[in-house]
Order: C-alpha cells, then structure tokens, then sequence
C-alpha cells in the first residue's frame, strides 16, 4: 500500500487576511500522519485546496514550489517502497537529505532566477539588482546557499568597500543581498541568518551634484564640436529646466503636452518609482523641442555620460557632468528663483518631500538665509 500525500493549509488555524498560515505536506498511511512544512505562508484568501496559491503575483513561484516538493516525494515513495512496507522513519532521512542538497544549491543562481521573475519591481529595480550577480561572481566567496555565513557577509562588505568610495553604493548592494538572503531563509533553503547582529552604515548620497545657472547658459551658449555633441547638449538642457530623469527624457511623449495658460505643460508617471511628474515646458526646452521636431534624439546612459564630459569641456566647465545633474540642477534652479519645496518635489516627481528636503538641504538653508536677510531689512525700514 502506497502512502498518500496532499497539501493542508493552516492546521493550527491561524491564518487571516492580515496573517499568514502556513501550507504543509501530509503524507497518510495505516492512519499515521506526517506533516511536512513546505515552507510556504500565505493570507486566508490566498489558498484555494484545488489551484493551491492563488490571489498572489508570487502564485507561479510558490506553486512550482509546492509540485516539486510533492513530486519529488511521491516518485521517491514510488521507487522505494514498490516491493516493500512504508516506513515513515527513511521519509524522515530522505526529507533530511533533500535538505541538505537544497542547502547546497547555487545561490547567485537563485537570486537570478528570483530577480527575474519578480513582478513587484520595476524594470529599473531590476537592472540595478542584477548588478548583484556580477558583484557576488566576482567576490567569489558566496556562490551556494552553505557560503551564507556572517562571516562571508562581513567579508563581503569590506570587499564592496574597497571596490567603492561611495558608502551609499556599498549599502545599495548589501540591501540587496539581504533581500533574498531573507527568501532564501523563508524557503528554509538556509536555517540561520546571516545578518543577525550586524549592522551597515547606509552612507548618505552625494547631494551637491548641480551646476549653477551661470553653467547652465554657457553650456547654452558653448560651441559644440559636433552635431552629435550638440544633441548630447540638448538633452541637458531639457533635463536641466524639466528635472527629468535620463529615462523619463528617453521615454516620455512631449507631443502630448498639453497649453495650460501661457505654457504647455508634460505630466507623466517615473519609470523608476511610478510616482507623478509635472512639468511646464518653459522657453528654452520648447526652443529646443521644436528643432528636433519634437522628438529628441535617442542613446544609452552610458553614452550620453561619456558625451556630456565632452559637453562640459567645451563650456569649460570643471565639473564631472552626468546625466544625474541635469535633474538636481532642475531641483536647484527652481528652489534659487523661489519655487517652494513642495512645488519641487511635484516637478521631480518624488515619492517622499523628505527626499526633496535631504537633497537641497544646503540650498534650503541658503534660500532661508536670504529670506531672512530681506525679511531683516524691511523690519529696520519700519524701525
């Protein structure tokens, strides 16, 4: 007689639509029980006992997860006990052994595996954790779900920190890892966390990124050397007075601006977060716009960051231009010429004003100091 195997949902009754319960294996046999954990948890309304998880964009993952279990265990049971009686105790060794092979599993592959089938990241998130993989391959050091150590996480750090300069860019790649070092403990393929005890330094971002409007109009005004250059300069300039980001400026419509009064004005959602944009077309990008017909010449980040630094020389400016001052330069311009930073941050589409707030802190101060200058003069007036 064979065993029999199926999948029960919360046994101990526990789950909710706000808290999870967990799907485990039940293998029957003479009226003996045995119930394995599958490792996944899921809401009340996210189990169906004939589709198994449903209701969730991680449905396809989980439910692959599930079958492969059952599958597995039901042509082992098959195999092994085709001639001879069940015996609960070798079920016992083969799920320690399956185990032990699945702590031995590729983890870069994993993460690859699990980057990719995500749908709750944007494609922008994705590329940049896919910069994961290439950095755990060359570490070397965290290849398998056994190389999940804190030792290896520590020794993973001080290697990032002697790659990069940028405290900011070191946290960006931890933050990563523990993202699905945290999967991979969810699916018991590890059972101790690495990161316990240990903390990061998040570093901060580099906040004074911009140019000034001075360098905005000698960029304006320079002698470019080549046509090409001088669309490289264009975009810029889009950027500077629009605070767009090199993938919205790649992307978005401007034939869809709509006249709102004096201006046409762009809205539009960011390709990195989804947040809203608002963005009125002031003179010198309608200028532009209307040259290229209003579509704007199309290029790689990584070439138009190589061309803006020929962009910069020939305006003679000591500044390692990129794509990412375009937009702070927008942030600056707007908050010197009394833009409120509410305002700003609708424009730069941030999810959070206390983005805005942290970027221009130093040009917020310096707006208040002359605020209050002019402030101080009208009080001696009256004086």
């Amino acid at each position: 007689m064979i065993p029999k195997t199926r999948f029960v949902f919360d046994r101990k009754k526990v789950a909710t639509r706000k808290k999870t319960g967990l799907v485990q294996l039940e293998v029957l046999y003479e009226r003996k029980r045995k119930f394995v954990s599958t490792g996944v948890k899921v809401y009340s309304d996210q189990w169906d006992d004939r589709k198994w998880v449903v209701n969730s964009l991680e449905s396809p993952r989980l439910n692959r997860q599930l079958f492969d279990l059952k599958d597995d265990m039901d042509r082992w049971i098959a195999d092994e006990f085709r001639e001879k009686a069940f015996d609960f105790a070798k079920l016992d060794r083969w799920l320690e052994m399956r185990k032990e092979m699945d702590s031995d599993g590729n983890f870069i592959d994993f993460c690859e595996r699990r980057i990719e089938e995500r749908k709750d990241i944007t494609e922008h998130t994705r590329r940049m954790q896919k910069r994961l993989i290439g950095s755990l391959k060359e570490f070397g050091m965290i290849t398998y779900f056994s190389d999940l150590t804190k030792a290896n996480v520590v020794k993973y750090h001080e290697w990032l920190k002697g790659k990069y300069t940028n405290d900011y860019s070191v946290y960006d790649f931890i933050k990563y890892l523990r993202t699905y070092t945290n999967e991979a403990l969810k699916l018991e393929y590890i059972d101790k966390y690495p990161f316990a005890g240990l903390k990061f330094k998040r570093g901060e971002p580099r906040f004074d990124k911009f140019l000034t409007e001075d360098e905005v109009n000698r960029i304006s005004e320079a002698q470019m050397p080549t046509p090409g250059i001088a669309n490289v300069r264009d975009l810029f300039i889009v950027q500077c007075y629009t605070g767009l980001a090199f993938s919205d400026l790649m992307s978005v419509d401007f034939s869809k601006a709509v006249k709102h009064g004096e201006y046409f004005v762009l809205t539009g959602e960011r390709t990195k977060t989804g947040q809203g944009f608002y963005v009125v077309l002031l003179k010198p990008v309608m200028d532009i716009l209307e040259r290229h017909g209003y579509r704007l010449p199309k290029m790689s980040n990584q070439q138009y960051n190589m061309r803006l630094k020929i962009v910069a020389d020939a305006a003679g400016i000591d500044k390692p231009v990129t794509s990412h001052y375009g937009r702070r330069t927008c942030g600056y311009l707007l908050l010197n010429n009394g833009f409120s930073i509410e305002l700003v941050a609708k424009v730069l589409g941030h999810a959070n004003i206390a983005t805005t707030q942290a970027v221009y802190a130093k040009i917020l101060n310096s707006t208040l100091d002359k605020a209050f200058a002019k402030f101080g003069k009208k009080i001696k007036k009256r004086g």
